[in-house]
């Protein structure tokens, strides 16, 4: 695990996010070392929670930064 996925992993920690969650995101934006450093802006900025509804909207915003 790359510095950036460490602390992209202990900051979903910190912020309650479920391990499933947790380990889920990290296996999609591994594929991209600048999505992990997207998502850890991401986090950072607009401190999303996780709630079931928003489950899939991160999802989403997960596949769009591996993406790009």
């Amino acid at each position: 695990m790359t510095g950036n996925e460490q602390a992209l992993y202990a900051e979903m920690q910190n912020r309650g996010y479920s391990y499933g969650l947790c380990m889920t995101s990290l296996k999609i934006l591994s594929t991209s070392p600048q999505a992990v450093s997207d998502m850890l802006v991401y986090l950072y900025d607009e401190q999303p929670s996780e709630e079931p509804m928003e489950q899939r909207e991160q999802s989403q915003t997960c596949l769009n930064f591996a993406e790009s």
